[in-house]
């Protein structure tokens, strides 16, 4: 007999035990491929220590962040049928533009840490509030063990959890290592924590960028007190957004067709989808966009939404996509906004935009306002013709247009999309020189398959208006995502990354119609099993590839590799190895070094300066003022008072061949100055070079 304050656990005996052994399975998934790593033996415990050290941080953010989303969603939608869902991508939207609001305020570093602290003690004070309520109103609390087929999506999560262990900079080479993390989405939160605040940063061109998640990884980086000791939890943050666009692309599918097996194949699908796991293990941006998209396809079919309060909330939710990445303009704030105005009578057009458009506004005002007292232009770099250009000169401009657009025909922008989304890493590589992996999977031709048979199967083989209607819907975005894509971007296959969200429903669908249609059939069940796992293991396998079949070498080597972890011996013997441990601990304190064509100083410390390709740094600035002096440009330097300088000529050339790169400052024009009025002190056989300027 059940008193009051029992917990009841439901579903059926299968569902009961898969909720042990699913969570066991992916453990010991985790532990295996950490072995494979070759010689170091304790990697998989290294793995499980990390996630067990970094997912409370996680649990944390998003706890404050779902609490935060409750007064929101209370105020905007408080007779929701999928309140839970509303509230968790309203409150990570809430928990994204306060924390870019107080970050630039410099309040998250108030008193130390107490800032930050104080906002997770807020949202985490609201969800114990909601959650008292809730056990006040059902004394007797029951919990529905999730279906067992859920738990065919383990190799991908077990995969996708592993690589959020990885130290960045050896996995993925998609994504060269995951260059933009060490160059920008885990290097600002490091400046801004020994700065003291979010603000934007001349030598660096991505500070000027919304950045809400960096803001989001500032904001834990400021909880533990440390940078480095940041990494993983930034990277598995990012990685839990992505499991949380899962269920919430899966709770609308259910709340569409009121099957659970469709919901749990959309939330399969998508988290099983290989670019979801590589770019969901790293500390990127993309997964806050999708979480954003899955948001407002929830409040486009929520009928208790009036078309005021459905501008409001798909406002904030597009708003904070943009804030997340800007080119979620094209992929997710204009499907949300032309979905609004189908869903919306043209009457009350003008009160859901109104609500829409004010919502916005404040979500970015941080950005905006932060860019605008900056270089007096509020989305810097963009629109500079018509807000001015900043500290940049025109040159400069002209180079970040193109080097972030396609200047392709028509049938030239077509043909790469082809490559770059149809059949990418499917077939002869078009470009040996890059990374060629299935990593969309068959996901866009499974979604296409899907989507025509929806539209063409009669109505009286189990296809009705109303499955009818979310399809038009999630085709009409994927149409809206693919134009934005080789219209207005440089047509690379991770940027169509939205286009899982829609993709995903849609073959969810299709798979709910057949398996309605032919339920009398026993084995379609276990066939749709075997699918979904089979789905999952090719995020396997691709991270068998990796790091020349060594994935796991970098588990847990964030310290390892700054050198904070070792012992001075081995400090030493590693510098003749490792431009970074040679700076970080051969160099004296009083040493300043000049980075040249090494952009992305993750796991650098101590005195350094460096600047993206697109910015110009002091060495651009010495060749600008003194002309064909090369000798000059290493004065200039030493009276700025730096004494060393490396050069990374390698990624020089790269840049320069791009056509990315200041003019003035080519490899050979850097190598022949250093070479005749510096003294080489290093040389390392990646090819970066060390010189004493002093």
């Amino acid at each position: 007999m059940h008193n009051s304050r029992d917990i009841t656990l439901n579903g059926s005996p299968t569902d009961r035990t898969a909720l042990v052994i699913g969570p066991l399975v992916i453990l010991v998934l985790i532990v295996v491929m950490a072995g494979w790593n070759g010689p170091v033996p304790h990697a998989g415990l290294d793995a499980l220590i990390v996630l067990s050290g970094s997912l409370p941080w996680v649990a944390l953010w998003l706890g404050a962040a779902i609490g935060l989303g409750w007064p929101l969603r209370c105020w905007l939608a408080p007779a929701s049928r999928d309140p839970l869902v509303l509230q968790t991508a309203l409150g990570i939207a809430a928990m994204l533009s306060m924390t870019a609001a107080a970050g630039r305020l410099g309040l998250l570093q108030f008193g130390g840490s107490l800032g930050a602290w104080v906002l997770i003690a807020l949202g985490i004070g609201l969800a114990a509030g909601q959650l008292a309520r809730h056990m006040r109103a059902h004394p007797r609390r029951q919990f529905t063990a999730p279906p067992w087929l859920i738990w065919t999506a383990s190799p991908a999560v077990a995969v996708l959890l592993l690589a959020s262990t990885s130290a960045p900079g050896g996995l993925w080479d998609s994504e060269f290592g995951g260059y933009d993390a060490m160059s920008y989405h885990l290097q600002l939160p490091k400046q801004w924590l020994d700065i003291g605040a979010i603000i934007p940063l001349q030598h660096n061109v991505y500070s000027f960028l919304p950045g809400y998640v960096e803001g989001a990884f500032y904001h834990l980086a400021v909880l533990r007190g440390d940078a480095h000791a940041a990494v993983y939890a930034c990277q598995l943050l990012h990685g839990v957004l992505a499991v949380v666009t899962a269920m919430i692309v899966g709770a609308a599918v259910r709340r569409w067709t009121g099957d659970t097996l469709g919901s749990i194949t959309a939330a399969v699908l998508l988290i099983g989808t290989p670019w979801v796991v590589v770019v969901g293990s790293l500390a990127y941006n993309e997964m806050a966009t999708t979480i954003m998209l899955a948001g407002g396809l929830m409040a486009y079919f929520d009928r208790e939404l009036t078309p005021a309060r459905r501008g409001a909330v798909m406002g904030i939710l597009a708003a904070a996509a943009c804030g997340a990445k800007l080119t979620a303009v094209g992929f997710v704030a204009a499907p949300l906004g032309i979905a609004l105005l189908a869903r919306a009578p043209a009457r009350a057009w003008p009160r859901a935009i109104a609500t829409g458009s004010l919502a916005g506004v404040i979500v970015l005002g941080p950005y905006f306002i932060g860019n605008a007292t900056a270089t007096s232009n509020p989305v810097f770099p963009f629109a500079t013709s018509i807000f001015g250009s900043g500290h940049w000169d025109q040159q400069q401009v002209e180079i970040w247009r193109d080097g972030h657009a396609s200047s392709g025909v028509v049938t030239e922008r077509l043909e790469q999309a082809w490559h770059q989304l149809m059949r990418y890493g499917i077939g002869t590589q078009p470009d040996p020189a890059e990374p060629w992996h299935a990593q969309w999977s068959l996901l866009p031709w499974l979604a296409l398959v899907s989507l025509a048979l929806i539209l063409i199967i009669p109505r009286h083989l189990g296809v009705s208006t109303a499955l009818r209607r979310p399809v038009l819907l999630l085709g009409g975005m994927i149409a809206v995502q693919f134009l934005f894509w080789i219209t207005l971007t440089h047509i690379k296959s991770r940027f169509m990354l939205p286009m899982v969200v829609p993709a995903a429903a849609i073959i969810a669908i299709a798979v709910t119609i057949i398996l309605t249609r032919w339920r009398h059939v026993p084995v379609l069940p276990i066939a749709l099993a075997i699918g979904l796992t089979s789905w999952c293991c090719v995020a396997v396998y691709l991270f068998s590839q990796q790091a020349g079949g060594r994935p796991a070498a970098r588990i847990a080597m964030v310290d390892t590799l700054s050198g904070a972890a070792l012992s001075s011996a081995d400090r030493e013997l590693l510098a003749e190895h490792s431009p970074v441990m040679f700076i970080n601990h051969r160099l004296g304190h009083e040493s300043h070094v000049l980075l040249v064509g090494e952009a992305a100083p993750l796991y650098y410390t101590g005195n350094y300066t460096y600047q993206t390709t697109w910015d110009r740094g002091p060495l651009s600035h010495a060749m600008q003022q003194h002309g064909e002096q090369p000798q000059a440009w290493i004065d200039a330097l030493r009276e700025a008072g730096y004494t060393h300088m490396l050069v990374n000529d390698s990624m020089l050339l790269r840049w320069e061949n791009a056509g990315w790169n200041d003019p003035l400052l080519t490899a050979d024009r850097v190598i022949d100055a250093a070479d005749r009025y510096a003294k080489l002190v290093q040389r390392w056989d990646t090819g970066e070079r060390l010189y004493r300027l002093d």
